[in-house]
């Protein structure tokens, strides 16, 4: 079963729902069983629990029915929550268990996979949930949406990670908190436009089916409308390493689907640069760039599968502090390029005598520091516009009448910080797209009243957008 972390922080404006989720916490309260009735101070955390337990369920079956989501119930666990910036202040420990202990004794959420304690402490689990269908149900009766979903403003978007991959604390650190002031104006964008996938639901239901494994990050799962925000994530506990863009559903789809996004119901263009990092590395050798970097290397098998696999294992190469311990990269093929992952990293290698220096180093993450640099001035540059740009590592997403604008963005960008132009490609989006056949088309008048999928969705998006202006 695909499984990630419990993520507090999601809420709804919708009127309807907000009513059901208060008439839920108080139907709650009145079905404990306690000695003593719970101080009012408390009260709020336990409605506030309730709510941000049944959001991230719903949330969570809406991406994919068979998703469970590991809620911790731990009091060690809970009061570091409280207290982490990666966190939600209004968890307290003893609310926080009464609020899941009672929606799991009504029946509304269930324990899926439960609790193990390895005495090793190598293979404990926290134990996971998923909503029931009685919940689903309920839901479903007060209109709810994931267009009605949206991410807590207030949710920590710089995330710093130790080298194990670790989130660790920090304090009021200035980089930090302009990165985070700048990542606000880009996400009030995302927010206030709906991004989707042109795709009916039975062809949906056989993509998510092929998703497994468990999801390191709460809000990086694939179909996952509601998550169209991002954050940064710095590695190494170092301000520049990394930095890049994450947490949007359309970053970790299968990239064969990018062309049917649709943001606000129209179709798209994706704009990428041509081997990113070794054009910077290129760029501030003071060398010239060609037009793909990696051509000379992929050149003689051609197509976009040699490619890929080149660009990966470059990639690797400059991203791994050892040249001998880099693990086989996902669509490497023995048989594909004829020679072993060994030998097929020695190639690559020997094709870029010129960053010799660089592999094995490390440097790619200081590479992405750079290159997340220049994602933030693209969508800064689109944010002022009020145009949403959906942010791909070294590709963007916009609707389509704005090819021009995000080349020449790209470009810009490049240029300021590198002294050099860095070659773009881009591809139009299908989602959408009209086709002229000359037939009648027959229409259904009770899905334009009514639209489902993604159309059902734009739609709820576009009547809460409403309500919010109103």
């Amino acid at each position: 079963m695909p499984s990630r972390p419990f993520d507090p922080q999601w809420m709804t404006d919708a009127p309807e729902l907000v009513a059901y989720l208060e008439d839920l916490c108080e139907e709650m309260t009145l079905a404990e069983v306690r000695l003593r009735k719970r101080k009012s101070t408390a009260q709020p955390s336990f409605d506030a629990a309730i709510k941000a337990i049944v959001l991230d369920l719903y949330r969570a079956h809406e991406s994919h029915p068979d998703l469970e989501v590991s809620i911790p119930s731990g009091t060690t666990t809970l009061q570091a929550m409280s207290k982490s910036r990666y966190g939600a202040a209004f968890i307290s420990a003893r609310t926080f268990q009464d609020a899941l202990g009672i929606l799991i004794n009504q029946g509304l959420v269930i324990i899926s996979t439960p609790y193990w304690h390895d005495p090793m402490g190598k293979t404990s689990r926290v134990a996971r949930h998923r909503a029931s269908v009685m919940l689903l149900t309920a839901l479903l009766g007060a209109g709810s949406s994931v267009a009605l979903l949206r991410r807590h403003s207030a949710s920590e978007g710089i995330v710093l990670k130790d080298d194990k991959k670790k989130k660790i604390e920090y304090g009021d650190i200035q980089i930090a908190n302009d990165a985070r002031d700048r990542l606000q104006i880009i996400n009030t964008t995302l927010r206030n436009h709906w991004a989707d996938i042109a795709l009916p639901d039975n062809e949906l239901i056989k993509h998510k089916a092929a998703i497994s494994g468990e999801c390191e990050e709460e809000a990086s799962q694939s179909f996952d409308f509601a998550a169209r925000t991002v954050h940064r994530v710095f590695n190494n506990d170092d301000w520049e390493q990394g930095g890049r863009f994450y947490g949007a559903w359309w970053i970790s789809i299968p990239s064969k689907l990018r062309p049917l996004i649709l943001i606000d119901g129209k179709r798209t263009v994706e704009v990428d640069y041509a081997g990113l990092h070794a054009a910077m590395l290129y760029a501030i050798d003071g060398k010239t760039i060609p037009a793909d970097p990696y051509e000379k290397c992929y050149s003689r098998w051609g197509g976009r599968q040699a490619r890929r696999v080149v660009k990966l294992a470059f990639n690797a190469l400059l991203n791994s502090r050892s040249r001998t311990q880099i693990n086989p990269i996902e669509g490497f093929s023995e048989n594909l390029m004829g020679m072993s992952w060994k030998e097929f990293l020695l190639y690559v290698g020997s094709c870029f005598p010129e960053f010799e220096d660089h592999f094995g180093t490390g440097v790619g993450l200081r590479l992405q520091y750079k290159d997340s640099m220049l994602a933030e001035a693209v969508m800064l540059k689109f944010a002022a516009q009020d145009h949403p740009c959906l942010p791909i590592h070294d590709s963007f997403i916009v609707h389509h009448d704005l090819l021009d604008d995000l080349t020449n963005a790209m470009q810009e960008a490049f240029e300021a910080e590198f002294g050099a132009v860095g070659e773009v490609s881009y591809q139009i989006g299908d989602g959408e797209r009209v086709n002229i056949t000359g037939q009648l088309v027959e229409v259904d008048v009770d899905e334009l009243l009514n639209p489902t999928g993604y159309q059902g969705r734009l739609h709820d998006f576009w009547d809460n957008q409403e309500h919010l202006q109103s």
